[in-house]
């Protein structure tokens, strides 16, 4: 099994409910060892687009959700979209004024 990222998310902390546009913080498990487990890590908005955006320590970042069976499945890499003059963590380019990592838990 491939390594998917160093960091995977898992749930993520919005500063706007119910409208769900402005993600403030990320939840998430490390990749060791090809496996999903042990400790988990929390990361501000801006910490995820620095360490994506780092030429030194550069990090990668994707979703992973729980499927019917309880096992975890990897979602989509995470990217940093600038729009305008602000940056949005997503899963898609798409120029929208918003973070969108899709249907992660919230918390």
């Amino acid at each position: 099994m491939e390594k998917w990222a160093d960091y995977l998310i898992y749930a993520v902390h919005y500063a706007d409910e119910p409208d769900r546009k402005h993600i403030v913080e990320v939840k998430t498990h490390k990749d060791l060892d090809d496996k999903i487990g042990g400790d988990t890590y929390s990361f501000s908005k801006d910490e995820v687009i620095r360490y994506i955006e780092s030429i030194d320590h550069r990090r990668t970042f994707c979703t992973i959700y729980k499927n019917q069976e309880g096992n975890w499945n990897k979602g989509k890499q995470v990217i940093a979209d600038p729009v305008g003059q602000e940056k949005y963590i997503k899963t898609e380019h798409n120029g929208i004024k918003a973070d969108n990592l899709g249907n992660l838990s919230t918390y």
